[in-house]
């Protein structure tokens, strides 16, 4: 067990390096849906409680049909900016028909395989479509909280976790990352996978390197610790139960630091245009000022304004505008 163990959280080890090699260096195409906003998180947060319910309920044939497509696509998305388009669309068909092939040819070694590719790759790009619709820390920090209740309560307190990966175990396009399966599976549920890869990815962009380094660092203490529970104990550690309260805490800690290391603006230019608003000019006029702070011209739109200080025949372009009401 402890070769199988060991190997699955190289694997997620390798997840969250790739997820985070993968920002900056390509974009995925996606829908023109604009910016994350709380509603999206709420969202995510009730599929996420709801759709395990669900799926005990389902048929099965139904059920891996549903992540069939869902890793198809994301698949794609992952790979189009690395191979184009049309290769990306074919890997993808390959991958997701091999492992179709290996469950039906009773092969479950190569479905271990070709299964882990998947949601690997699944996991890389659905971080960098969160990274690039520009989720922030503190939504991730509200979706870690959340996720510690229901792992709380779905892992460490009751079967329903177990009772779905047991379900879906052997079964092509599982929602696991796992080197074993069998009475003593080794693996790790996608939400965990997720998890463990957006929050250094996003205190990258948040915070820099050193936010996240220490996020990484954090992670790789809490996988030793649970490798070492899973050993001793015999039984699943609910990771986010941990996790998550730790992604919260490294929020409030960088935004804090964040804070206190960037000094307010001090803004004098902005400064001379209200002083000037409020002594030299009429409510509902456009101030144009001079790099040097000196007023230059006005005027009833942005525009006017800038025409006139263009007329007026200052050698330096205005920078600052003001309208007062």
């Amino acid at each position: 067990m402890t070769p199988n163990v060991l190997a699955l959280y190289a694997l997620v080890a390798l997840t969250v390096a790739l997820a985070v090699g993968y920002l900056g260096r390509y974009v995925i195409p996606r829908p023109p849906v604009g910016r994350m906003v709380g509603a999206d998180i709420a969202v995510m947060v009730t599929a996420l409680v709801v759709l395990p319910f669900a799926y005990l309920h389902v048929p099965a044939g139904v059920v891996v049909s549903i992540f069939g497509l869902v890793v198809l696509t994301l698949t794609q998305l992952t790979l189009a900016p690395v191979l184009g388009g049309r290769w990306a669309m074919i890997t993808a068909l390959a991958l997701c028909a091999a492992d179709v092939a290996a469950y039906l040819a009773g092969l479950p070694l190569a479905l271990l395989v070709v299964n882990d590719a998947l949601l690997i790759l699944l996991v890389v790009g659905v971080v960098n479509l969160w990274a690039q619709a520009a989720v922030t820390p503190a939504q991730i920090a509200a979706l870690a909280a959340a996720l510690t209740v229901y792992d709380t309560l779905a892992t460490g307190m009751s079967s329903l976790t177990a009772d779905f990966v047991q379900r879906m175990q052997g079964l092509p396009f599982a929602p696991v990352l796992a080197t074993s399966h069998g009475p003593n599976p080794s693996l790790i549920g996608l939400g965990d996978c997720l998890m463990l890869s957006v929050w250094p990815v996003v205190a990258l962009r948040a915070y820099g390197r050193a936010a996240a380094w220490a996020a990484a660092g954090l992670e790789a203490v809490l996988l030793a610790a649970s490798i070492a529970f899973v050993l001793t104990g015999g039984r699943p550690m609910p990771l986010l139960t941990v996790l998550g309260p730790l992604i919260v805490a490294q929020w409030l800690y960088w935004r804090r630091w964040l804070a206190r290391a960037t000094p307010p603006p001090t803004r004098p230019l902005i400064d001379r245009a209200l002083q000037v608003a409020h002594a030299e000019a009429p409510a509902g006029v456009w101030v144009a000022l001079s790099p040097s702070g000196a007023p230059v011209a006005e005027g009833a739109t942005p525009g006017l304004a800038r025409r006139e200080a263009r007329l007026s025949g200052t050698q330096e372009p205005p920078v600052v505008w003001r309208l007062h009401e």
